[in-house]
C-alpha cells in the first residue's frame, strides 16, 4: 500500500509540473502572439500612411511643375501676336492648380486623421507636412509654386516593443512624373525597467 501511494503521488505531481509547463508554455505563446500582433499593426499603419504620403507628394509634385511651366509657356506666349487670350487662359488654369493644391492638403489632412482614428499612433510631424505652411494655406515662392521643407526627411511609427523608422526622399518629387523613394528600418525596443 505504501508503495501504491508514493506511485500515486509521484505521478499526481510529474501531472501538476507538465500542466505547470503547459500553462507557462501556453503564456509564453500569448505573449508573442500580441508581440506580432502588434507589430502587424504598426507595419500596416506604416504601409497606409506611406501610401498616402507618395499619393500627396506626387500630386503636388506635378502640380507644382505645372504652375513652373505655365509661368514659362505665359512668357512664350506675350511674344506671340495671336496669343493674348492663351496668357489669360494660362492664368486660369494656374489658379485652378492653386486651389487643387489647396484642396489637396485639405483630403491629406483628412485621410491622416481617418488613419490616426484606426488606431495608428502618427506623429505630430505628419500633421506639419513636407511643406511650408501659412496661415490656411502653403507657403508660395514667387511662382506660386509650394516650398518643400527638406528633401529628405523621415518619420518614426512606435508600437511597443516595435519601432518603424520610415525613410522618405524627395530629390526628384516636382517632375511631371515624380519619383518619391521610401526606405524603413525596423527596431526592437527594450522596456525601460521602472524603480519603486
Amino acid at each position: 500500500m505504501n508503495q501504491k501511494g508514493e506511485v500515486t503521488l509521484i505521478t499526481t505531481l510529474l501531472m501538476f509540473i507538465l500542466l505547470g509547463i503547459v500553462l507557462l508554455s501556453s503564456l509564453e505563446l500569448k505573449s508573442s502572439f500580441r508581440k506580432l500582433q502588434r507589430r502587424t499593426e504598426l507595419f500596416l499603419c506604416v504601409k497606409e500612411t506611406k501610401g498616402e504620403i507618395n499619393l500627396f507628394l506626387k500630386f503636388m509634385g506635378r502640380t507644382n511643375w505645372a504652375i513652373k511651366n505655365i509661368d514659362r509657356a505665359k512668357l512664350i506666349m506675350m511674344f506671340l501676336p495671336a496669343a493674348p487670350g492663351t496668357t489669360l487662359n494660362a492664368q486660369k488654369l494656374k489658379n485652378f492648380l492653386i486651389n487643387a493644391q489647396n484642396i489637396r492638403l485639405i483630403s491629406y489632412l483628412n485621410s491622416l486623421k481617418n488613419i490616426k482614428a484606426k488606431g495608428c499612433q502618427l506623429g505630430p510631424q505628419l500633421y506639419i507636412t513636407p511643406f511650408e505652411l501659412s496661415i490656411g494655406s502653403f507657403k508660395r515662392d514667387q511662382t506660386q509654386s509650394v516650398i518643400l521643407r527638406k528633401v529628405k526627411w523621415n518619420h518614426i511609427f512606435y508600437s511597443k516593443p516595435y519601432v518603424v523608422q520610415l525613410k522618405i526622399d524627395g530629390t526628384n518629387w516636382e517632375k511631371s512624373s515624380p519619383k518619391i523613394e521610401f526606405s524603413s528600418e525596423e527596431k526592437m525596443v527594450k522596456p525601460l525597467l521602472t524603480l519603486p
